[in-house]
């Protein structure tokens, strides 16, 4: 099967946001499968630059229809025959089973995250700050919704094991459809979440006055329960490791009630600008970040 999309959402770099292919790709894969088949898992690798005013065109083969499992393979493609990104998606009929999960941060269960301050609300200077150093967009996109505990509100995080938390949720209510929950989950998974990989260097880039160019190279999802996307999900991630250039951010997705939904990891490059040049840096990277 083949579909083109429409819209192209920018990031700072001037690329293809990756959570709104991240979504694509994910709904893509979704039209083909058949009913009562939830998406369960979906690997990314973002291969190329996306172009956020150029179509991408997606590219879906069906890998496996099984008893009670389906696998898709997307390949984004733009200009005709340049390859983007390559995708695999899974999904199952729901079986009975044992069943276990990883609770919710103590925290967050007496948090509400209404009375959170947004990326809107946070001081002038630190929003600079963190622009200024690693390129995060200070902007608010309507169609999300994302807030921040005491903890993450400062943006300073602590090595050797940072730690970053947020509540998220998209801005309006989205029809039942467990496909579409699915999409829009992975739209939000892509917003802030390697912060808790590159955010425990804020402060020692900025005492050398330097400036780190963060781009999404490859991400992964697992979703294990029933959710909405348009209803409060709290964040919980952290980074073992960042090294040679690359950082690692892995995070647990709860609902309000303490369910654990989602399990998300990305990788994401880490380099300083001034490797090659700030500007002809940003043309050549090959990845479709930041988140």
């Amino acid at each position: 099967m083949h579909f083109r999309n429409r819209l192209g959402d920018p990031n700072s770099h001037g690329r293809a946001f990756g959570g709104q292919v991240l979504a694509q790709s994910l709904m893509a894969a979704s039209l083909s499968v058949p009913d009562g088949r939830p998406a369960t898992a979906m690997q990314f690798m973002f291969l190329q630059g996306t172009q956020y005013d150029q179509p991408i065109d997606f590219h879906v083969t069906a890998l496996q229809d099984g008893k009670r499992f389906s696998s898709r393979h997307v390949r984004g493609v733009q200009a005709g025959e340049r390859t983007v990104f390559d995708v695999q998606v899974s999904f199952a009929v729901p079986i009975d089973g044992p069943d276990h999960m990883g609770p919710i941060e103590p925290l967050a269960r007496a948090e509400d995250p209404t009375s959170m301050p947004g990326l809107g609300d946070l001081p002038t200077d630190l929003a600079r700050h963190v622009q200024s150093v690693l390129g995060y967009l200070h902007d608010v996109r309507p169609v999300l919704d994302l807030r921040l505990p005491p903890s993450s509100a400062r943006m300073r995080l602590e090595l050797p094991a940072p730690r970053f938390r947020f509540w998220a949720r998209v801005g309006h209510r989205l029809a039942d459809d467990r496909h579409l929950h699915a999409a829009a989950f992975a739209y939000l998974s892509d917003w802030w979440f390697n912060y808790g990989a590159v955010g425990g260097h804020l402060d020692p880039l900025a005492a050398h006055a330097e400036k780190l160019y963060v781009a999404s190279l490859n991400h992964a999802l697992w979703l294990h329960r029933p959710f909405r996307a348009d209803e409060w999900l709290h964040f919980d991630t952290w980074s073992p490791s960042a090294s040679d250039g690359r950082g690692l951010a892995i995070g647990r997705a709860h609902d309000r009630s303490g369910r654990l939904v989602a399990s998300v990891t990305q990788e994401c490059l880490m380099a300083s600008a001034a490797q090659s040049g700030n500007s002809s840096f940003c043309a050549s990277a090959r990845a479709s970040g930041p988140s």
